[in-house]
């Protein structure tokens, strides 16, 4: 699985250090303040997103770009949705990526997505989300 290990300098056009890694404000403004809605929100995204992660890992050892670009475009709505910026930014560059065949640039985002998401998870229980 080579491609997974390709230089990071080929990864910078995406930088979601750049974007908050959870806008909890802005999740709470979609559920009109319901926190405790938000919270379901939150809990039902970090638990079907692993899931989701495999769905991508899959399609990508498939070589199944439109299936890698299908797969990035719902954890770009799930991301958009728990107001995750920086996993948002990541997959919405996947999703280019797959949409345009690029299977190798798909291989290097993956482990950054990864990535966002344990930084995701990390925040919110640390905010106390979850």
């Amino acid at each position: 699985d080579g491609a997974v290990n390709m230089p990071r300098d080929a990864e910078r056009p995406v930088d979601p250090q750049a974007k908050a890694v959870f806008d909890g404000e802005s999740l709470l403004r979609r559920v009109m303040g319901d926190r405790q809605l938000a919270a379901m929100v939150v809990k039902g995204f970090l638990e079907g997103a692993p899931s989701q992660l495999d769905n991508l890992r899959k399609r990508l050892v498939e070589a199944d770009a439109p299936g890698a670009r299908l797969q990035a475009h719902e954890l770009t709505g799930s991301a958009a949705t728990v107001a995750a910026e920086s996993l948002h930014a990541v997959a919405m560059a996947m999703e280019r990526a797959g949409a345009e065949g690029q299977l190798e640039r798909c291989a290097q985002l993956l482990p950054r997505m990864v990535e966002e998401f344990e930084r995701l998870k990390s925040n919110l229980e640390g905010a106390g989300w979850v």
